[in-house]
Parts: structure tokens; C-alpha cells; sequence
């Protein structure tokens, strides 16, 4: 006998088939007293004959609520059936190409989520009484509506009044999810649509699935919702049939082999990091670009797997300062536009959800909250292009913290509480506050950055836009070659794209040769530290680490040897002594990097400190500037140092002023 329906009808032998066949799937059911039986499509295809196929593709809803209620019927408990596993050919398309003619029809779509909402109670039938007759009935809610009655189905009155005696409800979350970097065409902007989670997939064990930054498949029946101010626009959503994570990143996109051929015959040429160095920004030129962009090639296929324990971050961050014009912001963008995964942000107009992860008001689960992915977030696994860093506001530079370094972002707010991923690397520029770079001056007074994010980055390079003939005559000729014929790199974006995603999978171990360099280098550095200066830390040692094991995976090489922890040696030790020179001494001093401070000016302001400590039992009032300028020449400190000093002890509060260039110790 078939099940009296609307459409199509599913005949009951393939009903009682698909039934016998979910033996596991409804053990499991049962055991587990879970909610829905999740049919696999692999076990059940043989037994849809073309028009059972054709009403699970076409009339998904009706399809399911017959299995719904025959399995209810034989386990005798309310029973959802859903299903799972469906090979792409079945109506797998991009979420930019869902369009109206797939309404109300079966689609699968994938995505990153971006935005997942609280789990709040949806109203999906009402219960009213009549009035005037007494009647009891209910009545179904659609799209989102209360539908109030206009009359009684027992009596046919519609007068007097329709009294609300209750309702039933389900589970319902949102998910706003968005296309996938290697779903994206070049220069498209992702699409995005949002996904209706009810019931059982709303439960605590799917909140791994539902996290934002996780890649997911929905299976679901495409339908649409009216617009709130514009009565005849609708908006398109998916009504998930079920859900399940891809866990597909940069490393699992596919090489065909003629491309894996390519890249071979590239990395059997020696001189890949050049080739591909000089292809990026081709119409950027200069010396001072020759590190940076080998920098930069390395961060775009990062270091090796972090052993637990010893560091967690496998990803390069990398800052570039320096004047306005020299070119900054075209090679991020050029960046953004290679790296098979990534996002371009300006600071001026990022937000902190805009770049890490936030909680805030669901204007469309009204009283709700939602959690929203911002740009690290979303492309964990591969790199964020930060223009104008020094321009963000201090709560979203705070955010920054965890997420750069600990590559995880942790949120608790609003009943809210995640952690989620953003291992992405950051290649991100800023400008100097008073517009030129100062070579007499540490970065932390130049760019308006905390030293706890600039010590963040592994390494620093400095832009300057100095007159000089020789390379002057070199970028002009090149920008007029560029003029008179089109510019040809070496290597085209997307073969450079192709190279990066195959140089990423690659793990490579060390040689004992390589470490024991690495081991030399760090304890030479360290012997060179004193009272005036700290060379080096840990922190630049686990920098060498990742830029060696990037620069053996950039060779396609599976171990890392003396060239590539030498080559890092190289680019951290010209990233230092740009940004990590005391001017007194001459000598690298990473204190400057990592507090703002050098040594020598650490013991300065603590010296002085001490002498207007002292001298404050003669003067209760304030000890005068002249008495602490004296008292210095006893330690041949320059006058002009010393008013420095002070203003840096005023400024950060250490010392206050009591009168007139007089002063206390706070």
C-alpha cells in the first residue's frame, strides 16, 4: 500500500527495501536514542529505481516525509529520516550558481562558515480554541510566520475570537556561509547564503560542525523567504537535510599530473626561490626588494608540522614599514591575488570581527546571537594581506595577540564559548607616524604599533625611499620597458598559485648537519649578549626553524639542509639589523624589538629614576630639572638624553609634575 501523499508517492516495497537495508543506521538509532536515522546513499542507490531518484532530487521534502513516516510506523518513535554521502553528480553546484529554479529542489552546496547563530526555538505549529464553538485545532507555521486563523475548522465560524492555547517548537540555528578560496574564479568575490539548521542538527555534538572557519557540505532543499522591506524580493535559503565537515584545506586541492610534471622540471632548476621572487610584483623594483620577496615566497608555503610541546605555530608573519609610495600596498595586493587562500584588508576600515572573530546581535533570529569569522579565521591554512595595520583601533589590535601567536581565537561572550582556528600567516605594512623613516630612531617610536605585536612577527623589513643614481636609472628603464612592450614574468600566477598548494604538503625533517648550525648560530648570538645588549631570543630562534623548513619545502626538497638554515640566517639577520640596531652602541639589541626599549636606554631610565628618587628628600616639593641635569654629568649622560628620558618616564607614567620642570616618582 503507498503512503497517501502530495506528488509523488514512493512505492512501499522500495520503502520497506531502504528499511531493511538501515539495519546499522537504525540500531545505532535506537541504541544511541538519537533523533534521525541517516540513510547512507551508497547502500541504499541500487533500490531507488528513476523515479524514486527523480522525487528525492525534485521533491526532496515530499520524499522525506514518506520515509518519515514509515520508519516512525515500524520503530514505533517519532522518527526524522535523512540522508548523507550523495556523489557530486547529484545536483552539486557552487553556492554563486544556486539561482530560483533550483527551489524547492535537493542541492548540495559547500562552504566556510562565516557567521553561526545560537540555537533558539522556532515555533512550528500553534494550537488555537474556538471561542464560540470550543473547538481545538492547529495550525502550521511557514516561512517564518505565525499564521493566525481567519476560521474554524471545526465549526466554519470565523467570529468571535481565536484564542491561543499553545504551541509546538524545534531547534532551529543559522549558519551565513561562504564560498571556498578554490571555488573562486580570479577576481570574483565570494558568494554567501545562509543555511537553516533544525532539529537533531542542532544538538551539543554538532557544535565542532557548526564552528566559524569550518568547511562544511550541506545537503538540504533550497527554499525562499520573503524580504522584510521589499514584499516581492525573496531571499534564498537552504533547509539543511543534514550537514557534515570536508576538512579540505590548501593541501588537499588536487595537482593534475602534467602540472606536478611543471613543477618538478621548476624545482630541478636550482634557482626556484629566485624565479619565483622575482615573478611576484614583477613591476616593483629596487635591491631592497631582493629580501623581501624571498621572504615572502617562503611565508606563502610556510614552515614544517609543529612538534607538540616545542611550538604550535608553523605559519611566518611578516611586517614591512616605511615611507609612503615605494609600493607597499600593490605587493600585498599582488600577494592576495596568488596565494591559493587568502584575504586582502585595509586597517583603516577593518573591524576586530573583520579580522579575528566577534559576538553580536542576530538581526534575523531576533533576540539571538550570532558569532561571526573574520579574515584570519576564515582563511586558516593560508595568508592575510594587512594594509595599514598601524591604523587599527587598540581592541582590535588586542585581538590580535592570541591570534598570531597561539593561531586560535577564544571567545566568550553572550553565553557563547568557542575557540577557533586562524593559522594564517599575516604579511601586513604600515606607515611611519611622521610620514619619512627615521634611521636615528627604534621602530616602536615610528609606527603607532604595541611592542607586543611587532615582536610577533618573524621578520621586519624597512622600505626607504632614498635617491640613488644607479637604481633610479635601473627602476625608470624598467617602468618604460614595462610602457613600451607588456610586462611577462617569469612564472604566471597561476602556476606560481599551483607550485605553492604542491611546495605546502611537503614535510621535511632535519639534518643533524642543519640543527647543529642552527644550535651554533643561536649560542654565538647569545655569548654576544651584556649589559647593553640582548642579540637574540627564543622567539628568533623558532623563526630560523620555520624559515629553514619553508625554504627546504620551497626546493621541494624532504629534508632541510645547510643552505636553507643559512639562507634564514641570512634574512633574519637583515631583517634585525633594519629594526634591531641601538643607535648608542651600534650593536643588535632585540630589546628594542621586543619592548620598544634598547638596553642602554632601559638603564637610563632607570638611573634616572633612582637619581630623582634621591634627590627628592632634599626637594619635597619637586626636584628641579637643573638638579636632575646635574646630578647626571656625574654619569656623563648627554643633557639632551636626559630631557628625553624624562618626557618617556612622563609619558608612561613613572614620574609626575609638581610644578614648572619639577618633578616626582610616582
Amino acid at each position: 500500500m503507498d503512503i497517501d501523499t502530495k506528488g509523488g508517492v514512493v512505492e512501499q516495497e522500495i520503502l520497506r527495501d531502504l528499511f531493511d537495508i538501515s539495519k546499522e543506521e537504525i540500531e545505532r538509532f535506537v541504541k544511541e536514542e538519537e533523533k534521525s536515522v541517516v540513510l547512507d546513499f551508497e547502500k541504499i542507490k541500487n533500490y531507488l529505481d528513476p523515479e524514486t531518484l527523480d522525487l528525492l532530487l525534485n521533491e526532496p521534502e515530499n520524499f522525506f516525509k514518506q520515509l518519515s513516516i514509515y520508519f516512525t510506523e515500524r520503530l514505533q518513535r517519532q522518527t526524522i529520516v535523512r540522508i548523507k554521502n550523495l556523489p557530486p553528480e547529484l545536483r552539486y553546484i557552487r553556492i554563486r550558481d544556486v539561482r530560483s529554479e533550483h527551489k524547492d529542489k535537493l542541492i548540495q552546496i559547500e562552504g566556510i562558515i562565516k557567521i553561526s547563530s545560537e540555537v533558539r526555538p522556532y515555533i512550528v505549529k500553534t494550537k488555537y480554541m474556538h471561542e464560540e464553538c470550543g473547538g481545538e485545532f492547529w495550525i502550521e507555521n511557514t516561512d517564518f510566520i505565525i499564521k493566525k486563523p481567519t476560521k474554524c475548522p471545526v465549526c466554519g465560524g470565523t467570529k468571535p475570537r481565536f484564542i491561543e492555547e499553545g504551541h509546538e517548537t524545534i531547534d532551529i540555528q543559522r549558519l551565513f556561509i561562504e564560498e571556498p578560496a578554490d571555488q573562486i574564479e580570479k577576481g570574483e568575490q565570494p558568494a554567501q547564503i545562509t543555511i537553516m539548521l533544525k532539529q537533531d542538527l542542532c544538538e551539543p555534538k554538532m557544535e565542532r560542525k557548526t564552528l566559524p572557519g569550518v568547511r562544511i557540505k550541506v545537503f538540504g532543499i533550497l527554499k525562499e523567504l520573503r524580504s522584510m522591506n521589499f514584499k516581492a524580493l525573496l531571499e534564498l535559503y537552504v533547509d539543511a537535510v543534514y550537514i557534515e565537515t570536508v576538512d579540505k584545506d590548501i593541501e588537499d586541492i588536487q595537482i593534475s599530473i602534467e602540472d606536478e610534471n611543471k613543477i618538478k622540471e621548476l624545482a630541478k632548476s636550482g634557482d626556484i626561490l629566485n624565479l619565483i621572487a622575482q615573478s611576484i610584483a614583477a613591476g616593483l623594483y629596487g635591491k631592497q626588494y631582493d629580501h623581501i620577496k624571498k621572504a615572502i615566497t617562503l611565508q606563502l608555503v610556510s614552515g614544517g608540522k609543529r612538534r607538540s610541546g616545542v611550538d604550535e605555530r608553523k605559519n611566518l608573519h611578516i611586517l614591512l614599514v616605511g615611507d609612503p609610495g615605494v609600493g607597499k600596498s600593490k605587493l600585498l595586493r599582488y600577494i592576495a591575488s596568488i596565494a591559493p587562500k587568502s584575504k586582502y584588508v585595509v586597517g583603516i576600515t577593518a573591524s576586530s570581527v573583520g579580522l579575528t572573530a566577534s559576538v553580536r546581535k542576530d538581526e534575523i533570529l531576533k533576540g539571538g546571537w550570532v558569532l561571526e569569522a573574520g579574515a584570519l579565521v576564515l582563511t586558516s591554512g593560508g595568508i592575510v594581506c594587512i594594509d595599514e595595520l598601524d591604523k587599527l583601533d587598540i581592541e582590535e589590535m588586542q585581538s590580535l595577540h592570541e591570534a598570531m601567536e597561539q593561531q586560535t581565537i577564544t571567545i566568550d561572550k553572550a553565553n557563547i564559548h568557542a575557540t577557533l582556528r586562524t593559522e594564517a600567516s599575516i604579511l601586513a605594512a604600515a606607515n611611519p607616524k611622521f610620514g619619512r623613516w627615521d634611521n636615528m630612531k627604534g621602530i616602536v617610536d615610528q609606527i603607532n604599533l604595541p611592542p607586543t605585536i611587532i615582536n610577533r612577527f618573524d621578520l621586519i623589513f624597512v622600505l626607504i625611499d632614498e635617491p640613488n643614481e644607479q637604481q633610479d636609472e635601473a627602476i625608470v628603464s624598467e617602468i618604460i620597458k614595462g610602457i613600451q612592450e607588456e610586462e611577462r614574468p617569469a612564472l604566471d600566477k597561476e602556476l606560481i598559485r599551483k607550485y605553492i598548494i604542491y611546495a605546502k604538503k611537503i614535510e621535511p625533517t632535519w639534518t643533524n648537519n642543519a640543527l647543529e648550525i642552527v644550535k651554533q648560530f643561536y649560542k654565538e648570538l647569545r655569548s654576544r649578549s651584556s649589559r647593553e645588549s640582548i642579540p637574540i631570543t627564543a622567539r628568533q630562534l623558532m623563526s630560523i626553524i620555520r624559515l629553514s623548513e619553508a625554504s627546504a619545502k620551497i626546493r621541494l626538497s624532504p629534508v632541510v639542509t645547510e643552505d636553507d638554515v643559512n639562507l634564514a640566517k641570512e634574512l633574519l639577520i637583515y631583517s634585525l639589523r633594519e629594526v634591531g640596531i641601538n643607535p648608542e652602541t651600534n650593536k643588535l639589541d632585540i630589546d628594542i624589538i621586543m619592548s620598544g626599549i634598547s638596553s642602554t636606554q632601559r638603564q637610563k631610565l632607570s638611573k634616572i629614576t633612582d637619581i630623582i628618587r634621591d634627590l627628592q628628600k632634599d626637594f619635597p616639593d619637586g626636584v628641579p630639572l637643573s638638579e636632575i641635569l646635574n646630578e647626571s654629568k656625574k654619569y656623563n649622560f648627554e643633557e639632551n638624553r636626559v630631557k628625553e628620558v624624562i618626557d618617556k618616564l612622563l609619558k608612561d607614567g613613572y614620574l609626575y609634575e609638581t610644578g614648572p620642570q619639577k618633578y616626582k616618582v610616582v
